[in-house]
């Protein structure tokens, strides 16, 4: 675990202090409904699963049991980690880490960046990195906030990866885009 102490202090006090209650919000459903979409269309029906700024667990907590086979998501707050290590199971783990410097300790059907790419200095090489680790036939999954620079970033991002599909989702708080690229 190598990571900047001053951003894990960051989003550690983030989480402390409740900051991101705001995701528990039934508003936040059908964001989190079109990511579960995506896993539970897969081919693999236990699929291998990493999702990077996992905060919590809350994408897990909504997924069924049986929709994968593996699923290790990583943070680099401790507040939200811990909070998530009460889901851990046999294939189910969290981890604190940071997703600039993690190398996951295997390859995966499906990679998600929930929420968390546009935190990155360099989102594409990142998202490049990352696809390094997807088994063969693979998928991204990137849900993100649609915001000017957002919006800049998802065009860079489809210029170099293969996206399978987009759903856009919509709720008093603004839209969030769930892009799915096939590797």
């Amino acid at each position: 675990m190598a990571f900047n102490i001053k951003k894990q202090q960051f989003w550690d006090h983030q989480y402390s202090t409740g900051q991101w209650d705001v995701l528990k919000s039934p508003l936040e459903y059908q964001r989190f409904e079109a990511v579960r979409t995506v896993i539970y269309n897969l081919e693999s029906k236990k699929p291998k699963v990493l999702e990077i700024g996992c905060g919590e667990g809350l994408l897990q907590q909504k997924l069924e049991k049986s929709s994968y086979g593996l699923f290790l998501g990583i943070d680099i707050s401790t507040v939200a980690i811990e909070k998530a290590s009460k889901l851990t199971s046999l294939n189910v783990t969290y981890a604190v880490e940071d997703m600039e410097a993690y190398n996951p300790p295997t390859d995966f059907d499906l990679i998600i960046f929930n929420e968390s790419i546009y935190y990155s200095p360099t989102p594409i090489q990142l998202f490049e990195r990352y696809a390094k680790f997807l088994r063969k036939g693979g998928m991204m999954v990137l849900s993100i906030y649609k915001t000017t620079a957002n919006d800049i970033l998802l065009n860079e991002i489809n210029k170099s990866f293969q996206l399978m599909i987009q759903t856009d989702t919509t709720n008093e708080r603004g839209t969030w885009y769930c892009c799915c690229y096939t590797f």
